[in-house]
């Protein structure tokens, strides 16, 4: 079986299972959610950590903040993306997979 047609058959295979981790990630979010992400006119529910950040020769420590949220929502926003947070205008410093099926931002401020 070539790769092409490989891949295809995962995919199909495991379409069901990224419904459902979909559908239980709206719910943590539904019921976790501590913040109110705006990304653009979009409005979206987040995981929310805030801590102090502390500069080191021009770089944002790992104590920077950082939000959780559905991958449909966070994963297009790369370095240097800007969303606010409680009134905050934060940048994007990193943009990944976080545990859970959720994607993690690291926040530096602007």
């Amino acid at each position: 079986m070539h790769a092409r047609a490989l891949t295809a058959a995962t995919t199909d295979t495991l379409a069901p299972f990224a419904q459902i981790e979909q559908m239980v990630d709206a719910a943590v979010l539904g019921q976790l959610a501590n913040a109110l992400a705006m990304i653009g006119e979009r409005t979206v529910p987040v995981l929310f950590d805030e801590k102090p950040v502390t500069p080191f020769d021009g770089e944002a420590d790992a104590l920077a903040s950082s939000c959780e949220g559905a991958a449909a929502d966070l994963c297009d926003l790369g370095r240097g993306a800007r969303i606010v947070i409680r009134g905050l205008t934060y940048q994007v410093l990193e943009s990944g997979t976080a545990e859970g099926g959720l994607w993690r931002l690291r926040l530096g401020g602007v």
